[in-house]
């Protein structure tokens, strides 16, 4: 790179040069022989001062030589010439967002390497303290979840006895009406005996002669005549007969298995109303068993006509399908 020096000298040269070529010029016209002044007369003769051709070649020789000499000393002077030194960047403001700091920053506080172990403990004992509140609060959060839990069990526990209450209130309610309804059927019942029972005492009197001939007639059903016991014992069959027909019409045995034998024993009112019923043998189950009361007890049993073999207390077995139970 050419700096400000080299092209000071490159002019130097150049006007070194110049001022050679000159010289040498001017020394050229002082070489030439002064002409004699002629003592003629006439009008004066202007003359003019001319290099001939070789004195004007013999110049520019010289200067092209001078020329020459100066280019090679500048080609030296470049390949053995160190560097000048770079001038420095003159700084040039910059614009910024902040106004320029006016007074200069004060020097930072030179750290303190004995505090060091202090600085150390604080943090951890920081660390500490955090980690020990952090526990704090998580063992709060536990203890509200867990009594929350606590709550929830209990307000589910009340609700548990509230329903529990509800339904042995329930039961007691039904219970009591159990009982009132089996009370009033054993006081029904136990009217019913003692119905039973003066009827048989009534016809105990009669046939011991101790009842009006009225009463006899209003309280005892009609004997057959004497010398018809054939014909009492045909009419007897003829009403258990009829007395096994209503029952197996009354009966809804669906669920009740075939070919299983139930016997019971009933008590009956003049009339045919069955009041009791008792189970004598029969392996059927609960259902089975208020199947068959039902039946003997839905609708009065055969009367009109049997009044000559009507008892109060009979006995029935009770198969079904009645054909293949025989």
């Amino acid at each position: 790179m050419e700096t400000t020096r080299d092209k000071v000298l490159a002019v130097v040269f150049a006007l070194g040069v110049h001022a050679l070529a000159i010289g040498v010029l001017f020394v050229g016209l002082l070489w030439e022989p002064a002409p004699q002044a002629e003592a003629a007369e006439g009008p004066a003769i202007e003359a003019m001062l001319v290099s001939s051709p070789q004195q004007s070649a013999t110049t520019a020789k010289a200067m092209a030589a001078a020329e020459k000499q100066i280019a090679e000393q500048k080609i030296l002077q470049k390949q053995n010439a160190t560097p000048p030194p770079q001038p420095k960047p003159e700084p040039t403001p910059q614009d910024a967002p902040q106004p320029q700091q006016l007074a200069p920053q004060a020097r930072l506080p030179k750290p303190d390497t004995v505090n060091q172990d202090e600085v150390r403990r604080a943090a951890e004992l920081a660390a500490e303290q955090k980690q020990l509140q952090e526990q704090d609060e998580r063992r709060k959060q536990e203890q509200i979840d867990l009594t929350k839990q606590q709550q929830q069990q209990q307000q589910q526990e009340a609700e548990n006895r509230q329903r529990l209450a509800q339904q042995q209130l329930v039961q007691q309610q039904q219970l009591e009406e159990i009982r009132k309804a089996r009370a009033a059927a054993e006081r029904d019942v136990k009217l019913k005996e003692e119905a039973m029972k003066q009827l048989q005492d009534q016809a105990a009197r009669v046939a011991q002669g101790h009842a009006p001939p009225a009463a006899v007639a209003a309280t005892t059903p009609p004997h057959p005549p004497a010398g018809s016991a054939g014909a009492g014992t045909d009419l007897r069959g003829k009403y258990v007969q009829a007395i096994k027909a209503v029952a197996n019409e009354n009966w809804h045995h669906e669920n009740v298995p075939e070919k299983v034998h139930c016997i019971v024993q009933f008590k009956q009112l003049p009339g045919g109303e069955v009041f009791l019923v008792n189970f004598l043998d029969c392996p059927l189950d609960a259902a089975g068993r208020e199947s068959v009361e039902a039946a003997l007890k839905r609708t009065p049993l055969p009367y009109a006509g049997f009044e000559s073999v009507f008892q109060p207390q009979g006995k029935i077995d009770m198969c079904y399908p009645e054909e293949a139970c025989k």
